[in-house]
């Protein structure tokens, strides 16, 4: 499983870093040195981890990292647990070769068999 701070980055999270940076230089936490080191690495940073590194011993203004899509933070509501929402999701998708076998046998129609997509589809934004 990936760490949620091995997660690669956008322009945006490095512009909201930024931004925030400022912010503490302009009420005097970072000298001049500092403030443009710290800016250095965010323009150069690639994952959430080498971000959040640049603001551990400062107060808010901090950049709000979102808990990506289908990582592990934005599946469970408290680590290791999965929601219900997402359990449900990728038992009907598990179950989905069965239902359409079922209803293969059921309607002696191969047409049947594009249950499999369109449940993965309907699990998907379930999920979502």
């Amino acid at each position: 499983m990936v760490d949620d701070g091995d997660i690669r980055i956008g322009t945006a999270e490095r512009e909201e870093a930024l931004a925030a940076l400022a912010e503490h230089h302009a009420a005097g936490r970072l000298d001049a040195n500092e403030y443009e080191d710290r800016r250095g690495r965010a323009t150069d940073a690639v994952v959430r981890r080498e971000l959040t590194a640049l603001f551990v011993d400062l107060p808010e203004p901090r950049p709000k990292l979102r808990p990506a899509r289908g990582s592990a933070v934005a599946q469970t509501s408290s680590p290791g647990r999965p929601t219900a929402q997402g359990t449900f999701a990728r038992t009907l998708v598990s179950l989905s070769p069965f239902i359409a076998i079922a209803a293969f046998f059921l309607t002696r129609s191969w047409l049947a068999f594009l249950l499999i997509p369109v449940i993965a589809i309907l699990a998907r934004a379930i999920d979502d």
